[in-house]
């Protein structure tokens, strides 16, 4: 195409607002990183090195390592490059099902609708291929990559049989043909599907079971049928049921979602009565579960529950308290918790760690690593054990020759309490992460002076379960605030309100068939409105709009 003289007059202005404007345009090319400080993850510390990027891969990395002339060079004295963060857990792309599917934890969804005949039901789909399904959009990306997250691994967060996972990059666009890999996994959970059955934790198991005897005997006849089809009846084509063969043959891994120590010791018994390759996915009450957790594959969710919703066999016999110290229990509780990756470690326990749906991820990690597992482990478990785990070794999860170039640049290690993010690599693009807002002179926190939230809203959550009005009653007080929260489940308390500018934070505890799920919500306030975000624990993720009354 040729360009007019009055287009070509517009190039270097073009050129120059891309060049002063990179916290809003994603960068890609050859790159010499230079003098940067790297955590290679697998080959110990370069002091000051030098990373070469062409065509998405890393080319060379080394302490003295030729710049290329056709490379853009990026000066990052006094910056630390590590290997970007890999989180196993995410549902990022995926549409929400439809509302009613799924049921609580350990049960079915009994009392939903059941789907029309024939049409598929939610959390009961083990052929079902997430790749299909990708829709991302880049303000669902920007979020989680500026953490330092580079690759998700992307699967349904319900259902017994929820489907084949993808392993994929946090580009602001990613669709099918952008996966790193796929399936990796079918993912096996014990919630019920949408429907009658099965609508209780024992339907749930004995369904799982006999699926997975039938997976058996299904392999068996195809391989007979495939060896000498003469006078054999052809087998049944059926989806589903093909999808578990190679599950249970060993061939496809499975990951089993198991937080508690009961689902724990459940999940072993499942493994080792297939012989199923399993990765125990969640792990919470991993220290009391050591023996159930030897020989699998492990992935620990640092979206860590409340103490009070710990529900070992074991626990609450070992935490007993005299009346009134309940303060005391819980802080002995939060302790045990925090510190469940360092008894893994310290038991030889190989595992990687996950956000398990929580947007605090490298808070969090942080957090265990305050609690005793060593910062070296816990850089590797968020990156080249996670990728491993993906069966993408060879691929990410390290500063490496060959391999993808998925970096973080940071203002100090990635997992410490000082670091900030000024940069990721994903795929070779470059995307700049904005510094936080300075505080304002007179205010309360960086967003300046507290929003003030009080009284009473209205609220929509859109959840994988579906939309759910709330009502909000808030008592603000400065900078902190407590209240209510109802709904057609009841009410709960507003626990750890915090105000920071236009940003506010708080939990709630929700109660179901005996045990309790801490969700934790995050919005912004302009004026009589809230936009916002909530981790919902085992529920998965969610956003909300909140309007205050009149």
């Amino acid at each position: 195409m040729r360009l007019t003289p009055a287009a070509r007059a517009l190039i270097p202005a073009a050129a120059l607002l891309v060049s002063t404007t990179p916290s809003l345009v994603a960068q890609s090319d050859t790159w010499a990183l230079i003098n940067a400080r790297i955590q290679t993850v697998t080959h110990g510390v370069i002091e000051k090195g030098t990373i070469i990027i062409r065509k998405g891969l890393i080319e060379a990395v080394g302490p003295a390592v030729t710049v290329p002339p056709d490379a853009r060079v990026l000066d990052l004295s006094g910056k630390t490059v590590t290997a970007g963060l890999v989180d196993l857990t995410s549902s990022l792309g995926l549409a929400a099902p439809p509302a009613g599917g799924g049921g609580g934890p350990g049960g079915g969804g009994g009392g939903a609708a059941a789907p029309a005949p024939g049409a598929p039901r939610p959390g009961l789909e083990p052929d079902r291929d997430v790749t299909r399904e990708l829709k991302v959009a880049p303000g669902d990306v920007k979020p989680v990559r500026d953490l330092g997250v580079t690759s998700v691994l992307v699967a349904p967060s319900r259902g017994l049989f929820r489907g084949r996972s993808a392993l994929i990059p946090l580009r602001d666009s990613v669709d099918a043909k952008d996966v790193i890999r796929a399936p990796v996994a079918e993912h096996i959970g014990y919630q019920g599907a949408q429907g009658d059955y099965p609508a209780t934790l024992l339907g749930v198991i004995a369904y799982q079971r006999q699926s997975l005897y039938n997976a058996q005997r299904q392999g068996v006849l195809l391989d007979r049928y495939k060896a000498n089809p003469r006078g054999m009846e052809r087998p049944e084509n059926d989806a589903g049921l093909d999808a578990l063969v190679p599950v249970v043959r060993g061939q496809l891994p499975a990951f089993i979602d198991a937080n508690n120590e009961n689902e724990i010791r459940r999940a072993d018994r499942l493994a080792k009565e297939f012989k199923l390759n399993a990765t125990i996915v969640g792990a919470t009450e991993g220290w009391q579960a050591l023996d159930a957790l030897a020989g699998h594959g492990v992935v620990v969710s640092v979206n860590f529950p409340q103490p009070t919703s710990v529900t070992g066999w074991s626990y609450r016999l070992s935490q007993r308290r005299p009346l009134g110290d309940s303060a005391a229990s819980a802080r002995e509780g939060q302790k045990l918790i925090e510190g469940n990756a360092a008894a893994l470690h310290k038991a030889g326990v190989k595992f990687a760690l996950a956000s398990g749906g929580t947007r605090d991820f490298v808070i969090n990690v942080r957090k265990v690593v305050a609690a005793g597992l060593p910062a070296d482990v816990a850089l590797q478990a968020v990156t080249i054990r996670a990728a491993e785990m993906a069966g993408a070794g060879e691929m990410l999860g390290s500063v490496e020759t060959g391999k993808i170039a998925n970096l973080v640049v940071s203002s100090g290690d990635i997992l410490s309490d000082s670091a900030k993010v000024s940069a990721v690599f994903v795929d070779g693009i470059r995307y700049e992460v904005a510094p936080p807002p300075a505080a304002r002179a007179g205010g309360s926190g960086p967003g300046g002076p507290a929003a003030q939230i009080g009284g009473s809203w209205a609220m929509t959550l859109t959840s994988p379960q579906g939309p759910l009005d709330l009502t909000v009653t808030i008592t603000q007080s400065g900078a902190s605030f407590g209240g209510t929260m109802v709904s057609q489940f009841g009410s709960q308390e507003i626990g750890d309100g915090q105000i920071s500018g236009r940003t506010v934070t708080w939990t709630t505890t929700l109660s179901f068939g005996g045990q309790t799920a801490t969700l934790n919500y995050r919005a912004e306030v302009d004026g009589n409105r809230m936009t916002g975000s909530a981790d919902l624990g085992s529920f998965g993720s969610g956003t909300f709009t909140a309007e205050r009354k009149p």
